[in-house]
C-alpha cells in the first residue's frame, strides 16, 4: 500500500498549486485565479445575446409547478417499477408521453443493469 506522505508529495509534485489549494480549502474546487467569469459577466453576456431574461412563455414553463410525470431513470431501480411506470403511461393513451416513458425506461434499464 502507498504511504500517504509519499502520495501527498507525489500529488504536490504533479498537481502543484491546484492540489495545495484544494488541500487548504476542500470546499473550493476552483482556485480564485482559475475563475473565468463572474455571475454578473455571465448574465451580461446572456442578456446581450438575447438569452436572458427568458421570454414570458419560457419563464411560465420554468415557474410552473410539477405535474407529476417527472420520473427520472434514477427513480426506476427495479423491473417492477419500470413495468408499473410503462403501464401507467399506456393508460394515458398519450402517444408523446408513452414514447417519453419508453425512453426513460430504456435509460433506467441501462443505468441499473436490468433486463428489458
Amino acid at each position: 500500500m502507498t504511504d500517504p506522505k509519499n502520495l501527498e508529495s507525489w500529488l504536490h509534485e504533479k498537481a502543484g498549486p491546484a492540489y495545495d489549494a484544494l488541500k487548504a480549502d476542500p470546499a473550493r474546487a476552483v482556485t480564485a485565479d482559475q475563475v473565468r467569469y463572474t455571475l454578473d459577466e455571465l448574465l451580461a453576456e446572456a442578456e446581450a445575446s438575447g438569452q436572458y431574461p427568458l421570454p414570458p412563455e419560457q419563464r411560465e414553463w420554468v415557474d410552473a409547478p410539477a405535474v407529476g410525470r417527472e420520473l427520472l431513470p434514477e427513480d426506476l431501480q427495479t423491473a417492477e417499477a419500470i413495468a408499473a411506470f410503462l403501464a401507467d403511461a399506456e393508460t394515458t393513451a398519450d402517444p408523446a408521453y408513452i414514447q417519453h416513458a419508453r425512453e426513460v425506461a430504456a435509460q433506467a434499464r441501462a443505468m441499473h443493469g436490468l433486463e428489458g
